[in-house]
C-alpha cells in the first residue's frame, strides 16, 4: 500500500496555475496603470523572462520522474 507520487505533480500543478494567474495580474497592472518608461518596460520583460525560465528548468526536472511509483506507507513483511 503506498501514495502515489502522481499527487504530488497534480499538487505542482495547482501551485503553477497559481503562479500564472498572479503573474498575468500582475503584469496587467503594471502595463495597465504604470508609468510607460524604459525601465517599467525592462522591469517587465525580465520578470517574464525569469519566470519563463524557471517554469522551463522545472518543467524539465519534472519530465524525468517516474510519475507511476508510489511510496509505500506500510512496509511489507516476507516470511
Amino acid at each position: 500500500m503506498g501514495i502515489p507520487i502522481s499527487i504530488f505533480y497534480f499538487i505542482y500543478l495547482i501551485f503553477v496555475l497559481i503562479f500564472l494567474a498572479f503573474t498575468f495580474f500582475n503584469v496587467y497592472h503594471l502595463v495597465r496603470f504604470g508609468f510607460l518608461t524604459i525601465g517599467n518596460i525592462v522591469i517587465v520583460c525580465f520578470y517574464i523572462a525569469i519566470s519563463f525560465l524557471i517554469l522551463v528548468i522545472s518543467w524539465g526536472y519534472i519530465g524525468q520522474i517516474d510519475w507511476t511509483a508510489t511510496i509505500p506507507i506500510i512496509p511489507t513483511l516476507n516470511f
